[in-house]
């Protein structure tokens, strides 16, 4: 079995696909789609204005970074307007990075991907109904169809494209705002899962640049890991990254372990009752049971679940369980295993060295890291300990005892939970509205949240 079939359950769920319908009155005021700020070249079209409630309004726009037809990365805004095309003033920005292979929709935005969840149950509305500017990318990888049987073009695809082409949407987002009248104020970022690595790698660029060009001003790191503490998890990082860099020597340049599920998921809402072909031997699952069993099972886990005597699931505690079926059904069927060999090796230490790590010890910025006591934990302090920000905050979402983290708010939960908008939410706004003005104190990883 090889690491990425290993893997799959874990990178799988997390990402759910892009939802393009309901889209509508694309804009035409030539404010919404200046050229980005010193680079008159990358093109940005306004592609989608969607009304959704209480003057909310989710806007789309391709950005074009190269010449390939995956050149072009899909940037999102959320925000409140005072009249169509003119947004209200607003306290801050933040800039939401998805993880792999997520969609922006699918993890912030879970009312456009399902009919399930109330229209406001989504971390990207909850911000923007809070006078915070919403902004984020599908990174290129993510327009790659279901159908696509050649995959030369993710033949030296890692994680410094999706940084670079990050960096370039963070910059168009901030003209737009210039252009709209929200000022061209640094952004704060948000990396959740894969877009950990991404948030960290694109600060570690910045650090490079002279002050005056450097454009985030904060990171909030989501459950998620650049770097690995113990000498065992290296170890097996490493194992995971050799495995991978010997698929790519041998001319395996696609990362589709998402496939498996998005079938297995298809059984779970066709066939719900039926026996599960993938159910593991000695258990006796359901469609239905065996997709809530693979995500809620063991420790990180993506949704925290409930589970009878003989370990068969009988639902989730925080996530709507049809709502998570939805989401695990968004997720975008490719993503490059160059990429996730680079964060791989990057948490392994040794052999083949990445760059996009560099320079993390030179980053300065405020930090914010989020653990779920059934993902990833505090496990992700680590990174943030190895930079050199004195200004760090950290918040633990922790329901249960710790004898119970197997049952605790999952990798997941932090987005689709029924209550995350009290947990997760509120808790980042919070610490973005006190960053606004980039106020810092002598706080260092392993301080408590204040």
């Amino acid at each position: 079995m090889t690491a990425v079939r290993r893997i799959a359950v874990f990178v799988l769920a997390v990402a759910a696909g892009a939802f393009t319908g309901a889209c509508s009155d694309v804009p035409t005021d030539p404010m919404q789609a200046p050229a980005v700020r010193g680079q008159p070249d990358r093109a940005v079209t306004p592609t989608s204005r969607t009304l959704l409630q209480e003057g909310i309004v989710h806007y789309t726009y391709d950005l074009e970074l190269g010449p390939g037809p995956y050149d072009v990365v899909e940037l999102h805004r959320m925000v409140r307007e005072r009249r169509p095309n003119r947004p209200a003033r607003t306290v801050d920005g933040v800039f939401l990075l998805p993880g792999a292979p997520n969609s922006w929709t699918q993890i912030f935005v879970e009312p456009l991907v399902s009919d399930v969840p109330p229209w406001d149950q989504s971390v990207a509305i909850y911000l923007a109904r809070n006078g915070i500017d919403v902004w984020g990318i599908d990174y290129a990888w993510a327009r790659v169809p279901l159908e696509t049987e050649d995959f030369g073009f993710f033949q030296g695809w890692g994680i410094g494209k999706d940084i670079e082409f990050a960096h370039e949407a963070v910059a168009a987002a901030r003209s737009i705002r210039t252009s709209t009248g929200q000022g061209n104020g640094r952004l704060h970022l948000l990396g959740f899962s894969y877009g950990g690595p991404v948030a960290y790698g694109v600060a570690a660029r910045e650090t490079q640049l002279p002050p005056g060009r450097r454009m985030v001003k904060g990171l909030v790191a989501v459950d998620t890991e650049v770097k690995f503490e113990e000498p065992e998890r290296r170890a097996v990082a490493c194992e995971n990254a050799d495995d991978f860099e010997e698929q790519i020597a041998e001319g395996t340049y696609v990362n589709s372990s998402a496939t498996g599920l998005l079938g297995l998921a298809g059984l779970a809402v066709s066939a719900p009752d039926d026996p599960s072909p993938a159910a593991p031997q000695g258990l006796e699952l359901t469609n239905r049971e065996f997709i809530l069993f693979a995500t809620a099972s063991g420790v990180p886990h993506f949704v925290g679940g409930t589970f009878d005597e003989s370990g068969v699931p009988t639902g989730l505690r925080f996530t709507d369980p049809d709502l998570w079926l939805d989401v695990i059904l968004a997720t975008r069927p490719y993503w490059p295993l160059g990429a996730t060999a680079d964060v791989a090796r990057s948490r392994c230490e040794s052999g083949r060295d990445v760059a996009f790590d560099d320079n993390l010890g030179e980053i300065t910025v405020p930090i914010l890291y989020v653990g779920a006591a059934g993902g990833t934990g505090l496990a992700g302090a680590y990174t943030a300990s190895l930079t050199s920000t004195r200004d760090y905050d950290e918040l633990l979402v922790q329901l249960l005892s710790d004898s119970e983290r197997r049952y605790d708010f999952g990798h997941a939960d932090l987005f689709t939970a029924g209550s995350a908008a009290t947990h997760v939410w509120e808790p980042i706004r919070e610490w973005i509205v006190a960053h606004r003005e980039n106020r810092t104190h002598p706080g260092r990883p392993g301080d408590e949240m204040r």
